[in-house]
């Protein structure tokens, strides 16, 4: 072979020094020298920023604290760049109701995770960008309005879970991408972490849920198709709750009601949903198939639970985990759920569910 004749490449294909197109959107349509080509014309276009008070199209998360104020967070998968961002208000009702937010915020990075903490004014919130945030709608100093508390970048990957423990100490647990759990203590006024687990799980972490009535204690899982339950009281904190699952976990929850106490309820990728006793690991008390594709969400009422997939279905069960009703209405991902009203009311249940593509529905589900 005779190299000299070699062609180069990068030279062939290099964009000549000659090509100067125009620098402004009116002057390339005006210029017949260089047509308009689509990805010039897309960098060109400046990107139209949402107004405020309006939320991103794919609805993904919502928190509800003790006064029932709510906090909606929305992402945008289909613009130039991908972002996010959040509005609150008063009461599940308002919801969607652009006059009624109490405040809004457009995000550059897009939020994976988000949670009310004990103190009803104050909220975080996560990103891909492996960023906390702490949030406040207000106090007696500073008055009413939303402003950022604090913010700590110690996480490698993205934000993926979070949760707050229920004791006197304000905590707060997280977990990412990195297979990395680390817990806060917000009680001075900012973040600072106190325990880090770099290496929590050998992958991504998709969920971790804190024990409702033992403030040291919580469970995480994970794509490497292992759960844990940690007790932060002590030196080695993890104790296996099920390991070498045949498909990677997604998501976990403790069961709030006592007549279910100590049971831990886990979503996996086929769609599964299962019930572990943590004084009894490896162990599967009950499995209740719900999809065809993965779990995405468990969330719990008193004695009833909805089941969230990669799906537009949510599913309701009864304490039997029997089926009491699917809600078929969306036409895209439904993501999360706000329950209504109290859990002791035994004829009625009633919540809000959201996703993709700006669905929001009100559901009364009445009980046979």
């Amino acid at each position: 072979m005779d190299y000299s004749k070699r062609v180069d490449m990068i030279s062939a294909y290099m964009e000549p020094v000659s090509y100067q197109p125009p620098e402004t959107l009116p002057e390339l349509v005006k210029s017949t020298d260089y047509p308009n080509r689509n990805s010039l014309q897309y960098r060109l276009t400046e990107p139209v920023p949402l107004p405020e008070n309006k939320l991103p199209s794919s609805l993904d998360l919502a928190a509800v604290n003790g006064a029932g104020n709510v906090i909606v967070a929305g992402n945008s998968y289909t613009d130039r760049l991908w972002g996010g961002g959040f509005c609150g208000w008063q009461n599940a009702a308002d919801i969607g109701l652009e006059e009624k937010a109490s405040f809004s915020r457009r995000c550059e990075a897009l939020v994976t995770a988000l949670c009310y903490t004990l103190d009803e004014a104050l909220f975080v919130l996560g990103n891909d960008k492996g960023s906390i945030e702490l949030w406040s709608t207000g106090n007696a100093v500073r008055g009413p309005g939303l402003y950022l508390v604090d913010n700590r970048y110690e996480h490698i990957g993205a934000i993926t879970a979070l949760d707050i423990f229920n004791g006197d100490e304000r905590m707060i647990l997280s977990g990412s991408m990195d297979g990395c759990i680390k817990r806060w203590d917000y009680s001075e006024g900012d973040l600072h972490s106190t325990s880090t687990l770099h290496h929590a799980h050998s992958a991504a972490i998709t969920a971790v849920a804190t024990d409702r009535n033992q403030s040291s204690l919580a469970v995480s899982c994970s794509h490497d198709q292992s759960a844990f339950v940690w007790d932060f009281r002590e030196t080695k904190p993890a104790i296996a709750l099920y390991e070498k699952h045949d498909a990677a976990f997604t998501t976990i929850r403790w069961c709030d009601e006592s007549s279910w106490n100590r049971l831990v309820a886990i979503g996996d990728e086929a769609g599964r949903v299962f019930f572990i006793d943590t004084r009894q690991p490896n162990v599967f008390l009950e499995t209740v198939a719900c999809y065809d594709r993965k779990i995405h969400k468990i969330s719990f009422h008193g004695k009833h639970f909805a089941v969230l997939g990669n799906t537009p279905e949510v599913k309701f069960f009864d304490e039997k985990s029997k089926e009491i009703h699917v809600e078929k209405s969306a036409s895209n991902y439904v993501r999360d759920i706000i329950w209504d009203g109290k859990s002791d009311n035994n004829s009625v249940i009633a919540c809000t569910v959201l996703g993709w593509d700006n669905y929001l529905k009100k559901l009364t589900i009445e009980l046979k």
